[in-house]
């Protein structure tokens, strides 16, 4: 095809299923799993689905990780998070599990939304990121943190 770019490598993501945004986004290494695995570039590790047929490098450091884990669907989100060791901000959750210590799951049943929301009392989520949030999410984080928004 004249012009083209011609058929994207066997490594870059289908656009449509992982949110990679071109020129934006970097393209992950894939396949990282297994004795014959790509080598995931420094810094970053091989997340792999639970059931062993997908694996992704991602950047485990804590300015990139919260960038990356929101774009990996629940399989490999929730695979990063413990492979990382680093909880997944504003992105969902379902339960505990899905947050590391402080954070703790807040989930709203109204709205059928969970996120990490981090319960120490000095976290920025109670001074900022709470102003947004809906009646209801908040009543949720109250009940878990026992904690209020404080709005000035």
């Amino acid at each position: 095809e004249e012009g083209g770019e011609g058929p994207p490598p066997v490594h870059m993501p289908v656009e449509k299923e992982t949110n990679w945004v071109r020129g934006v986004d970097k393209l992950p290494t894939i396949n990282c799993y297994g004795v014959n695995g790509t080598k995931c570039p420094k810094g970053e590790k091989c997340v792999v689905k639970y059931d062993g047929t997908y694996s992704q490098c991602v950047d485990c450091s804590k300015h990139e990780f919260g960038k990356e884990c929101q774009k990996l669907d629940d399989y490999m989100r929730y695979a990063a998070v413990h492979t990382c060791k680093r909880t997944c901000e504003d992105a969902k959750c379902y339960n505990n599990a899905w947050c590391l210590r402080p954070h703790k799951c807040v989930i709203d049943k109204t709205a059928s939304w969970g996120q990490c929301v981090n319960c120490r009392k000095k976290a920025t989520f109670w001074t900022a990121g709470c102003k947004e949030k809906s009646a209801s999410f908040m009543h949720a984080a109250y009940k878990k943190c026992h904690k209020k928004c404080r709005i000035e």
